[in-house]
């Protein structure tokens, strides 16, 4: 467990997520480290719900950003009743090891695997998906990972972040200099 917190995201990413997801067959992550993956899917009718917060006209970065919060939330609820992680509560209990729990890790897979569906569908006008950051190392903080967004046009990058908060809750999406400097919500 130790040794998986010091692993840099992306290699989670690469070794665990879905490359080329589609809404009928994905896996997610869950039980610390990607201990289990379970195979999910949208249904046709979340799908609708989901897209749907990404109709009409996206005025800009920041709009989207909101939007993309409001269907990685969506994805938890859908993805939690299939899989047991409905009840996922925030944060992750040291060295715990509850199967249905997911630690940042997980989060940041999964939720790297919502942003490559939304976009596969052409939902992402004003970003594309950078890959999973990692911070601290023991010595600077205890190690956390999440998914990445970045910001055609500036660069700009930004943290997506769902492990502070409990499954199906909107994730944090802050700037990645932010997030790397320790960045956590307020009441937390």
């Amino acid at each position: 467990m130790v040794l998986s917190a010091c692993s840099r995201g992306q290699e989670f990413v690469a070794a665990y997520g879905d490359a080329d997801p589609s809404r009928d067959a994905f896996h997610v992550c869950h039980g610390y480290g990607c201990y289990y993956r379970s195979p999910a899917r949208i249904e046709p009718a979340a799908w609708a719900e989901i897209a749907g917060h990404f109709k009409g006209r996206v005025r800009d970065a920041a709009e989207e950003r909101r939007r993309v919060a409001r269907a990685v939330a969506l994805f938890e609820t859908t993805v939690g009743e299939q899989t047991g992680t409905a009840a996922d509560e925030p944060g992750a209990g040291m060295f715990a090891k509850d199967r249905y729990q997911q630690d940042c890790i997980d989060e940041a897979v999964n939720t790297t695997t919502y942003l490559r569906l939304l976009a596969k569908d052409g939902l992402l006008r004003h970003h594309r998906i950078g890959e999973a950051a990692w911070r601290g190392n023991f010595v600077n903080g205890w190690p956390h990972n999440t998914a990445v967004l970045v910001e055609y046009g500036t660069g700009a990058s930004y943290a997506v972040d769902s492990w502070f908060f409990a499954n199906g809750v909107e994730p944090a999406i802050v700037p990645l200099d932010e997030w790397k400097a320790g960045w956590r919500p307020p009441s937390t």
